[in-house]
């Protein structure tokens, strides 16, 4: 029998990602996918997916959804509150859901987006080998931000659902701070800024802009002043770029970023933090921190630490 969700409310903007599309900037094609990689890999780890199955991403506000028939869920990412059935239930475990039970995911309290995984992941036809929405273009995942009435087919598994609900430890769970602190590596356009200008960036606090989507983190506060611009000949970019646009204020690019941009990039956002900067909140207070290649290998080692833990326990016994 195939299961599928129904979408009851779709929240502010959810929509079908996996961890993107690879090898497409050549094509002017966003990578699109998760904007924080590693909660979406968390989700599907708890539920025995594969890394790359296809989740719901969820904006601030949330979603409600009823799955057809009884399935196991993981919801990961920002803190907010979870029901089942009306009755209050974790984040970053995997759930088992009765048939025609309405699952709620509420306001964001801290952090942007939350991750819902499925038994199996989610179907949907793969575009340039990938199940993601790419909502500024309007193709992939269900073509579209999901909307009331929709459902959404489950990939069918031979595996039965598992009899316990797995949980991640507390210690290797995010935890998005304020001020919330980038780590960032040299740029390939650091030359264009003087010293007092880079002093400048990883000295200020800077303010997350409501102008912020899944493209970018725009960063209000102190803009910077250079006689030449910020301007430079267009070339590739990339998740985590730090540009600084023609008003001398930076974005912090994420997943559905453009291919190419022609402002200056003095910064790159380490992999590690950048689920930290798709989690970062309009009002939100961030400041750069310059790193190392080593430091910024070993922060990943750490971030990843979840996907590396060994969950045959059942969660009551942690």
């Amino acid at each position: 029998m195939s299961t599928s969700i129904e979408i009851i409310d779709p929240g502010l903007l959810s929509t079908v990602q996996d961890l993107g599309r690879q090898r497409v900037a050549a094509l002017g094609v966003s990578p699109s996918g998760a904007s924080d990689w590693l909660s979406a890999r968390c989700a599907n780890r708890l539920l025995g997916n594969t890394h790359n199955a296809a989740v719901v991403e969820t904006t601030m506000t949330g979603i409600r959804f009823t799955p057809r028939q009884t399935t196991m869920i993981a919801i990961t990412g920002a803190d907010a509150p979870v029901s089942v059935a009306g009755a209050q239930r974790p984040t970053w475990q995997a759930l088992r859901v009765r048939a025609g039970v309405e699952v709620k995911i509420g306001h964001a309290q801290r952090g942007v987006r939350c991750y819902v995984a499925f038994h199996g992941g989610i179907h949907v036809p793969l575009v340039l080998g990938s199940a993601s929405t790419d909502v500024t273009a309007g193709f992939g995942g269900a073509g579209r931000a999901l909307a009331m009435g929709d459902t959404l087919a489950l990939v069918q598994v031979e595996r039965e659902l598992p009899d316990d609900e797995r949980a991640i430890p507390a210690s290797a769970r995010p935890f998005w701070r304020q001020p919330a602190v980038l780590r960032v590596l040299p740029g390939p356009h650091i030359a264009r800024c003087a010293a007092h200008e880079i002093e400048t960036l990883c000295g200020q606090a800077y303010r997350v802009s409501t102008r912020s989507n899944r493209q970018g983190v725009r960063l209000e506060g102190h803009a910077l002043r250079n006689d030449a611009g910020f301007d430079v000949l267009s070339s590739g970019v990339c998740a985590g770029c730090v540009q600084l646009t023609s008003d001398g204020l930076p974005i912090v690019l994420l997943a559905e970023h453009h291919t190419t941009g022609g402002y200056a990039v003095p910064f790159v956002v380490i992999a590690a933090d950048i689920p930290d900067a798709a989690q970062l909140r309009p009002g939100d207070s961030v400041r750069f921190s310059r790193v190392t290649l080593a430091d910024a290998s070993a922060a990943l080692t750490e971030k990843t630490q979840a996907l590396r833990e060994d969950f045959d326990e059942p969660a009551a016994t942690r």
